[in-house]
């Protein structure tokens, strides 16, 4: 039986998709940092292990003594929205799996990382368009964050970067009492006309298993309908029967989407093809 060893077991996506790996038929084991988390884990039958990513010795431990088949990294650090805490996890919290997993002959890794730190241009942007280099600020941290996780994760011979679109679904920031539903609610919402590219959160977790068959390399994880951010809005505020005073900004050269073209020829499948499926009704 294959073996998988989640980072980031507890989190929003590894807790869907440790029941989902079980489910398929997979040996799997998690990292979270407290006991509690540990027996969350093991109570749905999934090997816990307690560790910070941040700590090396404790990700060494725990991955020499399960010796997983594969690696899944779902560490994320966004419980704040603190993209300097999210970019540390990236950058060292990844460099700490993928040297366990060096050290204990691992040779498939599979990391989650984004689809909207890409540079300026025209049209939807694909795995090969460069990062946004030249961002500045926080956008710059988050894609150091990003160029980090990926070099990383490359170290590994068979590696797949998921780089996923904007998260929706229950329990994120567009789900009910999420940080973005909640602008909406209380009547005031400011936000960029750029173009979106969304992947319900129940896609993220299919797509891992997925992936998982798929040959190495990067793939942007998004549905099929990119959309404007001022037509979203206007959706979206109608879905919730609420009339907010929409601010919406001229829209910045990288704010573009993303195409799902190589992970459809890879033959990716998705629950929601489009956002409207996915987010109707809210949840």
């Amino acid at each position: 039986m294959t073996k998988i060893f989640v980072a980031g077991a507890t989190g929003l996506i590894g807790t869907k998709l440790t029941k989902r790996l079980l489910e398929e038929g997979y040996e799997v084991a998690g990292l979270t940092r407290s006991q509690q988390g540990k027996a969350k884990l093991e109570d749905q039958g999934v090997t816990g292990f307690i560790g910070d990513v941040l700590k090396a010795d404790t990700v060494e431990s725990a991955i020499a003594s399960y010796k997983p088949d594969i690696i899944i990294n779902e560490i994320t650090d966004l419980k704040q929205a603190d993209m300097s805490a999210n970019t540390r996890v990236r950058i060292e919290g990844t460099k700490n799996i993928v040297t366990a997993a060096l050290n204990n002959d691992v040779q498939h890794i599979q990391s989650q990382s984004i689809a909207f730190v890409y540079e300026g241009g025209q049209g939807l942007a694909t795995e090969e368009t460069p990062l946004d280099y030249q961002s500045t600020g926080e956008r710059k941290v988050t894609v150091d964050g990003v160029e980090a996780l990926e070099q990383e994760t490359a170290r590994i011979p068979h590696h797949i970067i998921l780089r996923y679109g904007l998260l929706y679904g229950p329990e994120t920031w567009f789900g009910k009492d999420g940080m973005i539903y909640n602008q909406f609610i209380d009547g005031s919402v400011s936000m960029s006309n750029g173009i979106q590219s969304f992947i319900h959160i129940d896609d993220a977790v299919e797509t891992a298993i997925q992936a998982l068959s798929f040959e190495p390399g990067i793939y942007n994880v998004t549905d099929d309908n990119p959309v404007d951010g001022e037509a979203w809005a206007k959706w979206y505020a109608q879905l919730l029967n609420v009339n907010p005073t929409l601010n919406i900004e001229p829209a910045a050269d990288h704010e573009r989407g993303a195409s799902n073209q190589k992970f459809r020829q890879q033959g990716g499948k998705l629950l929601y093809a489009d956002w409207q499926e996915g987010m109707n009704p809210i949840k």
